[in-house]
């Protein structure tokens, strides 16, 4: 953790640290799956630096970043990456899911403020650099110099106000508004941070509760050029912004790529943005790749065999493939990297919603929310869970049980001070009698004489997590209660979460925040939060424990002392795991690969844990 002291002078100004990217030579309309392996450097770059194609346009901004501590590659090539799913969009406002973010949040947009996940440090993005006012209430950032879009329109204030704009709007769905919640008004209504345009480079957001690390929030914005989709916001018709069908041409970005083409269940193609607005140590024009093809596979374990038939540049390892992987590294073309704990968490949650649909029929079967509300039904739940034999037989021994909402891997902010839950069923029965439930010889009965069964639901493309439901369906049955499993496609359980509520049970994961802070948690923590998903958006806390962590957060993000900070948290964690809103499971090792050919290859447990630094990455000449 950087020192909160250093971190958050009253001027900050970094020198910027970027990022490389190069590859192999490939026409943009042809597939990236199906035809051979995945290519290494073109001839045209075998001398020297090679001719990037698209070219750049104009010289590099006045105001360009130079990378400081990366090798120099070389241009030309596509990096092909397996992606499992489609993205739901190519709007960076709307993304609150991986398979969207991954590509939106890097590879085709930048943010105002940056974090190097390899060192765990912030640095500069868009914006050179901030200053915080003595009282900490005002924040002052200012753009670059000479920065493009990709369609060669300059970047300024005016964009990031537009983009501010669109999310705060209560008609547009996005997560990344609760960052900048300052409390509630005198009638109980969310208040934000303000934003104040300086001028075309400069702009200001100006805060009622001091937050000492507010230049994170800022960071998490990935601007929207206004001059392509204010008059789509102002006629109501922002969630029809760069869609899936949107023409690629019309996707104007900011980030090292531009996108070329989409196929649905087929790839997504980026090519080299030519007005990007980094430059390498030796001022050469970045990206050096001329293209960035995501291929759309229906499951992990398709994007595993891609790999391992050299068909992808890089994979982001599961336990169970690492024994077979390492069997094959004395003989194969690639690299293994092990990366300790991921910072990633499995969870059972339960649908806790007491909203009714559009046609008045509650979320939840009230039989069932009874049952879900209920403290002792949740630790039964908890204390069935066999997390040792899951370790054991679905991470093949590549895993640790967990019981809060940190991964271990957050040496930060992880604590062990939580509650535990050990594999139990005697205490699981002890529990569920208490709690009024009824063992019979045909199964398990609440005290109205109900059944206890239930619907348990993950995403189809992960097979860890359908071996999962299997796992838990047999340690459910041991208590007497009847769960009927139900695999589903990620993009569909997404939209049962955030929009139609139509779940009971599910087991998901938590990719972390970046960087991993808790002021990147709240649309997560505070009962207000989108992405408080057992009961998001509440307009006041529904439960003490639940306010309790409202008012936590808030005082978390306000101290100046560091101590105070982790202090807060804790309590947040131990709070957390005694209530079980999400009962912790596992959290598996981390491992990632990357073929012999791909330079500057920089790993990291935050994601995107293989390409986070995609415009470094290059690929090596053949021998």
């Amino acid at each position: 953790m950087t020192d909160t002291r250093r971190l958050f002078r009253n001027v900050t100004t970094l020198c910027a640290i970027a990022m490389l990217l190069a590859a192999s030579a490939c026409s943009g309309s042809k597939p990236a799956d199906g035809e051979g392996k995945a290519s290494t450097a073109s001839s045209e770059a075998a001398s020297g630096l090679g001719t990037p194609k698209p070219a750049f346009e104009g010289e590099a901004p006045k105001g360009a970043a130079k990378v400081l501590d990366a090798e120099v590659g070389r241009y030309g090539g596509r990096l092909v990456i397996a992606t499992a799913g489609n993205p739901k969009s190519f709007n960076p406002v709307l993304a609150n899911e991986t398979s969207t973010t991954e590509i939106t949040n890097g590879p085709l947009f930048s943010s105002c403020w940056g974090y190097n996940n390899k060192k765990q440090v912030e640095e500069p993005g868009l914006c050179e650099k901030y200053e915080r006012s003595a009282d900490g209430l005002t924040w002052t950032f200012t753009l670059r110099e000479g920065i493009l879009w990709s369609d060669g329109t300059p970047i300024t204030t005016d964009d990031f106000e537009f983009t501010y704009a669109a999310m705060l709007d209560p008609k547009v769905p996005n997560s990344t508004k609760d960052l900048f919640k300052q409390g509630k008004d005198a009638s109980g209504n969310e208040q934000f941070a303000r934003f104040e345009r300086v001028d075309a480079r400069t702009f200001k957001f100006v805060t009622t509760q001091v937050n000492v690390i507010f230049q994170y929030a800022v960071g998490s914005i990935y601007a929207i050029p206004k001059h392509k989709w204010e008059a789509q916001w102002k006629a109501g018709d922002f969630t029809r912004v760069m869609t899936l069908q949107t023409p690629p041409n019309e996707i104007v970005t900011s980030g090292p790529f531009r996108l070329k083409q989409f196929d649905t269940e087929q790839r997504v193609v980026l090519e080299r943005n030519p007005h990007f607005w980094k430059v390498d140590q030796a001022g050469n024009r970045l990206p050096y790749i001329d293209q960035v093809i995501f291929v759309i596979v229906p499951d992990y374990n398709a994007a595993f065999l891609k790999f391992r038939e050299g068909e992808t540049h890089l994979h982001e390892v599961r336990p169970d493939e690492i024994d077979l992987l390492k069997r094959e590294l004395d003989k194969g073309d690639f690299v293994l990297a092990e990366l300790g704990a991921s910072f990633n968490t499995n969870y059972l949650m339960f649908n806790q919603d007491t909203g009714n649909d559009k046609d008045g029929k509650p979320f939840v079967d009230p039989v069932r929310m009874k049952w879900f509300q209920n403290k002792a039904f949740r630790k039964a739940i908890s204390h069935a869970i066999d997390r040792e034999s899951i370790v054991r037989t679905v991470f093949h021994g590549q895993g640790v049980p967990h019981y809060g909402y940190t991964s271990p891997a957050n040496k930060a902010w992880f604590t062990d001070t939580v509650t535990k839950y050990p594999y139990n069923l005697e205490t699981s029965k002890k529990l569920l009698a208490e709690g009024g439930f009824t063992t019979k010889e045909d199964g398990l009965y609440d005290a109205q004489g109900n059944r206890v069964s239930f619907r348990l639901v993950t995403n189809s493309e992960n097979p860890t997590r359908v071996a999962l439901l299997n796992l838990l369906k047999e340690d459910f049955k041991k208590l007497g209660m009847e769960v009927n499993i139900q695999p589903v496609p990620f993009n569909d359980l997404v939209t049962a979460l955030a929009d139609t509520r139509n779940f009971e049970a599910v087991v998901l994961g938590w990719a972390s925040g970046v960087p991993p802070d808790p002021s990147q948690m709240k649309n997560v923590l505070l009962s207000s939060g989108r992405s408080h998903n057992w009961f998001p958006n509440q307009k006041k806390p529904a439960t003490e424990w639940e306010a309790r962590i409202d008012d936590l957060m808030n005082k978390n993000s306000q101290a100046l002392d560091n101590a105070e900070r982790v202090a807060t948290y804790a309590e947040i964690e131990r709070i957390f795991s005694d209530e079980l809103p999400q009962i912790g499971l596992v959290v598996a090792m981390d491992f990632a690969a990357a073929r012999k050919t791909v330079g500057n290859f920089s790993p990291a447990g935050l994601r995107p844990k293989t390409h986070w630094n995609i415009d470094q990455l290059f690929l090596r000449a053949a021998p």
